[in-house]
């Protein structure tokens, strides 16, 4: 007794398996890498975490710490011209020789 297996017809088969195209299967196996790669963990047992920047938690020092605050004070103030003209004098050398030639032509 021979069974008689029932013919598949292009109906059946189209319904089967979608229409891939020849290149598909190259594709696929070319970007299967070899070390795939996978998300980092950071809870428990997992990654450790990347280095973060401390600076800001640092105890600067004295002389840091009161020009940056120095610096940020004067960003925030508005000060009149006429008093402005004092944050930037002349040093002691240059003031010097700025009196001794101011004396040569004093009345």
């Amino acid at each position: 007794e021979r069974r008689i297996m029932p013919r598949a017809t292009k109906e059946r088969d189209l319904r089967k398996k979608p229409y891939e195209k020849p290149g598909a299967e190259k594709k696929a196996k070319a970007d299967a890498h070899l070390f795939p790669s996978t998300p980092k963990t950071f809870g428990i047992g997992g990654t450790v975490l990347p280095k973060r920047d401390l600076t800001r938690f640092v105890k600067w020092p004295q002389y840091v710490r009161l020009q940056r605050q120095r610096s940020i004070l004067l960003r925030r103030l508005k000060v009149p011209p006429a008093i402005n003209r004092f944050s930037h004098v002349l040093d002691k050398n240059l003031a010097t020789n700025l009196f001794k030639l101011l004396i040569k032509y004093r009345p």
